[in-house]
């Protein structure tokens, strides 16, 4: 199996761009044709996903965080993506930046505030039974636990190690970096080569695409409802709108532009700014306090690690499951082969062992610590008078998007917090959809430079799509359409989840393969 063909066929004439586009623009057109209709078929599909393949998602993440694990503390470990005389191009700050930055995106950023909240109010079924009551001290550790669940090592391990770890082996042998090369030595070349690659190619662009809307849909929510707090505006449907617009453009421009560079640059200055807002938080609020929460969080996390991953399904459970860690591993799914594509591109000359320690648990351990940091905040806010989770336990997700402005509200210089804590969910963002819209380009064209009308394409094709959803919820009695973006977001995670599935079997393979090569080797 080659890479890009020698000749190739005109950008608008690869059968990846429109299996891909296809299906996206089927959806608009159901949506201006008949919203109900579209509403009916991201809601219910959703229901049926989540009970049909929500097991199934939970033992595959589980799966492929042990599977990644056990690869990185043997011997295999050692091999180096890229081959043994590949160099980093990154320095270790920088590779973990880009990796915080474009893996996490302005989704992390958005619920490191609201969830921890979530589950202080109303505790998971997993700590439930043990008699743990919302909004008391007890319910801190076990509300940071289920969200280090969400955002910690399996979610990652699920986006970015074994799918990472087969492209990069595969590349060296000479297979493109595109989502049909996971489906190598499962399926004849012949056929990954075929329609069954291109249908692979294209319905990873769906699910990364799908993935990408929902953040930007929730930052543009958070961002209306800041803008309408300023004298004379309303946070409304308009103001949603017009704020998509905005940020489209914006990231828009960038992708069209093709300035590589500036990922790196926009990653190093979020990380910046991230701990420059994480040490605001620490200094003017509880900052001994959510130390002491991140360490109880963290091992009432490891502790009860199993029983919240593999929570049976139940008519009490299946609700709470199918909202958060359903919705969560359909999310991350979507995304693996796109990012498990980019990460192998900035990851080489790093060690399997690196690269799975950095992924699946230090970049998580940051994440973590972001999480208690925000969440942690507005719990303790909460606990000591401050009205923090009254709009949350009132409108339920509706008030999700202020959560952040409340909690940076509640600290000595809120004047100064609230803006960086905007600036720097609007670069996550700009960041993400940015590297996103690239990517899709890449995989539908075939080219490591796409042409401009591509790139173009898929950033608008994404805040079109953010526009919609998001007109949904507001024209339905959906206030802030998040509904609408979960949904579609779990729907297109289906046709992905055989293409990670079998990296459980070819991640270790390869690198096992890889390994005896290398011992043979003088």
């Amino acid at each position: 199996m080659s890479g890009s063909p020698s000749n190739p066929r005109p950008w608008w004439k690869q059968p990846p761009l429109w299996v891909g586009a296809g299906p996206l623009l089927a959806f608009l057109v159901l949506a201006a044709i008949d919203l109900n209709l579209a509403k009916d078929f991201t809601s219910e599909g959703k229901a049926i996903i989540g009970s049909l393949l929500g097991g199934i998602w939970q033992w595959m993440v589980a799966l492929l965080f042990v599977v990644a694990i056990v690869i990185a503390l043997s011997p295999v470990g050692k091999v180096r993506l890229g081959g043994n005389d590949a160099k980093p191009s990154l320095k270790m700050f920088d590779w973990c930046a880009v990796l915080i930055c474009t893996l996490l995106a302005g989704g992390g950023v958005f619920w490191s505030a609201a969830e921890p909240l979530f589950h202080f109010i109303e505790p998971s079924p997993v700590f439930e039974v043990m008699g743990v009551k919302g909004k008391t001290a007890a319910a801190v550790d076990p509300a940071l636990a289920v969200s280090f669940l969400h955002w910690g090592f399996l979610a990652w391990a699920l986006v970015a190690t074994t799918t990472t770890i087969t492209f990069s082996i595969l590349e060296k042998k000479g297979e493109p970096l595109r989502p049909r090369t996971l489906l190598v030595n499962v399926l004849p070349h012949s056929w990954v080569d075929g329609p069954i690659g291109d249908i692979a190619d294209g319905l990873s662009v769906v699910a990364a695409i799908a993935g990408t809307v929902g953040p930007l849909g929730f930052l543009s929510l958070q961002l209306s409802d800041a803008a309408g707090q300023l004298p004379g505006m309303t946070n409304s449907a308009g103001l949603q709108s017009l704020v998509v617009v905005l940020l489209t453009t914006v990231f828009a421009i960038s992708t069209v532009s093709g300035i590589q560079k500036g990922i790196k640059w926009l990653s190093e200055l979020n990380v910046w700014l991230t701990i420059a807002l994480a040490a605001g938080l620490l200094l003017l609020g509880p900052g001994i306090w959510l130390i002491q929460h991140f360490f109880g969080g963290l091992v009432t996390y490891i502790t009860h690690l199993p029983q919240m991953a593999l929570l049976p399904r139940t008519k009490e459970t299946g609700i709470w499951l199918d909202w958060w860690t359903v919705f969560y591993w359909g999310w991350f799914l979507g995304y693996a082969p796109l990012m498990g594509l980019f990460t192998a591109g900035v990851s080489r000359g790093r060690s399997i062992r690196e690269l799975v320690l950095a992924v699946a648990i230090l970049c998580p351990l940051v994440t973590n610590l972001w999480f208690t940091l925000v969440g942690g905040t507005g719990m303790y806010l909460d606990l000591n008078g401050a009205d923090i989770t009254g709009a949350l336990e009132t409108d339920g997700i509706n008030a999700a998007a202020s959560t952040l402005l409340t909690i940076l509200g509640g600290l000595p210089l809120s004047w100064l917090l609230i803006p960086i804590g905007l600036v720097l969910v609007v670069l996550f963002m700009c960041t993400s959809a940015d590297s996103m819209s690239y990517a899709a380009a890449m995989v539908v064209s075939s080219r490591n430079e796409p042409p401009a009308p591509l790139r173009l394409f898929w950033a608008l094709m994404i805040g079109t799509l953010t526009l919609v959803l998001l007109r949904i919820g507001t024209s339905l009695t959906d206030p802030t359409s998040i509904n609408a973006l979960q949904a579609f977001i779990v729907i297109a995670a289906v046709p992905v989840t055989p293409l990670v599935l079998v990296t459980l079997w070819t991640a270790p393979r390869l690198a096992w393969k890889e390994w005896q090569r290398g011992q043979s080797t003088p």
